[in-house]
């Protein structure tokens, strides 16, 4: 037989079919060895405006856009002279339809308001307060430039502004320089040698 023919019966060989268990063999063990992709992390939830829930006796949500989120959360706290029972002492509001609360109200036991708080940059942190006293508001602190720091504050007297009052951003105190400690001048003090005595006159013999 030629060596061309033994080639061609050598390759007839190898393009047979394989063995159903052999292929299946391989089939696993490239399966068992091929990368697992890892899950992506989720992204952590943006901050937002959200009430004290500690101690709380009920929570109420609303929705009256439609979707999924509420738009309003209502948060019920036990009353400490049990008239009412129970009152409602917060309620987060979501203003734009956006998803996320950007707005507190802050009630007493008789509904008037305490104070509200305000997230215009979308931040997750107040930048007004308002304070109201029986109902009325008194204060306005706004956080104009988003620094995380009250600069204006707008004072009212029923119902009207009477006064405003900007706040200035106190700068950093330098710490006063630390006078360098003075480097102390080594003062040599050389021993002065006492002069050599002079020798005793020679006695002069007598005559």
């Amino acid at each position: 037989m030629s060596l061309r023919r033994s080639s061609c019966a050598s390759f007839a060989s190898w393009s047979r079919p394989w063995p159903l268990a052999l292929f299946c063999c391989l089939a696993g063990c490239l399966a068992s060895t091929s990368p697992t992709p890892s899950a992506t992390p989720a992204a952590p939830p943006r901050p937002e405006l959200t009430c004290l829930r500690q101690g709380a006796e009920r929570i109420e949500t609303a929705n009256f856009r439609g979707g999924n989120q509420p738009d309003v959360v209502k948060v019920f706290h036990k009353n400490s002279d049990g008239s009412p029972p129970l009152y409602m002492s917060c309620k987060e509001v979501d203003l734009n339809a956006d998803g996320r609360k950007d707005m507190l109200i802050y009630l007493d036991k008789y509904g008037r308001k305490l104070r509200e708080e305000f997230d215009h940059d979308k931040d997750g942190v107040a930048d007004q307060k308002s304070f109201y006293e029986a109902g009325m508001l008194v204060r306005d602190e706004l956080d104009s430039d988003s620094d995380g720091k009250i600069d204006l504050i707008e004072h009212f007297q029923d119902g009207k502004r009477v006064r405003v009052e900007r706040v200035a951003s106190t700068p950093a105190t330098p710490a006063p320089a630390t006078p360098a400690p003075a480097t102390p001048t080594s003062t040599s003090t050389t021993a002065s040698s006492p002069a050599p005595l002079a020798p005793p006159p020679s006695p002069t013999s007598p005559h």
